[in-house]
């Protein structure tokens, strides 16, 4: 098994998620006792989300370089950025760092190429949504990518930032942003924040929900145990 690397605490909330969604997939796979091996570094998110509201990515880039740095010393064989957003650096950490990244825009691409979908909806912070981040890598795959009405955005952006992060799950939010959803007229909805799926249910939509948090926790067992899957 290969250790990983994570940056998590982006937030808190999802980062909970991704530790135990990897820990199944490892016992899952490899049965008995096995957990994962992991480093990880969780972020005071106020340090990173004051970065965002300036859009000092070029700090963002640095933190996540100098805490991948020390996970890659410790003995991290690779990285995951436990959020959507950071990617918009990811290139960035991935040179200076050099381990391999797990990318969650790659990663999702994939699940959306293997459905057929060549229209999907995008949804989750401001920063993400206004990106290229998913554009750039579902374009050559001949998908479209959609997202909401700049005053949707915001809505979106304020559910996340003021009540998804510090663990609040209002109906009513999750009310108004399946609505907005079903009026997007796509195949399939990118949940392109991982606090999105602990609002956002399966059952609570008629399209496709591919769920970001749980994509890359996939593809992250599957980096740890490429060339040793076994049933014991």
């Amino acid at each position: 098994m290969k250790a990983l690397g994570m940056l998590g605490g982006m937030s808190y909330e999802s980062t909970l998620i991704y530790y135990q969604l990897i820990n199944q997939g490892i016992n899952q796979r490899l049965k008995k006792s096995h957990s994962a091996q992991i480093y990880m570094y969780s972020f005071d998110y106020d340090e990173l989300e004051n970065a965002l509201e300036h859009q000092d990515w070029d700090y963002m880039a640095k933190r996540l370089i100098e805490e991948g740095l020390k996970l890659k010393s410790s003995g991290a064989k690779g990285l995951m950025l436990c959020a959507n957003t950071t990617h918009i650096v990811a290139d960035r950490i991935k040179k200076e760092v050099q381990l391999p990244l797990i990318h969650i825009a790659d990663e999702t691409a994939k699940v959306i190429q293997s459905l057929g979908f060549t229209r999907v909806g995008l949804i989750g912070t401001r920063y993400t949504m206004e990106s290229d981040l998913y554009p750039s890598r579902l374009r050559p795959f001949g998908i479209d990518v959609v997202v909401p009405t700049l005053e949707d955005q915001n809505m979106i952006h304020h559910i996340i930032y003021r009540e998804l992060i510090v663990g609040i799950y209002d109906q009513k939010s999750r009310d108004k942003i399946v609505s907005m959803i079903e009026k997007m007229h796509v195949q399939g909805i990118i949940l392109g924040c991982t606090e999105l799926p602990l609002l956002i249910r399966k059952e609570d939509l008629s399209i496709h929900r591919l769920d970001t948090l749980d994509i890359h926790a996939r593809a992250a067992v599957n980096f740890m145990l490429d060339g040793e899957d076994h049933d014991v």
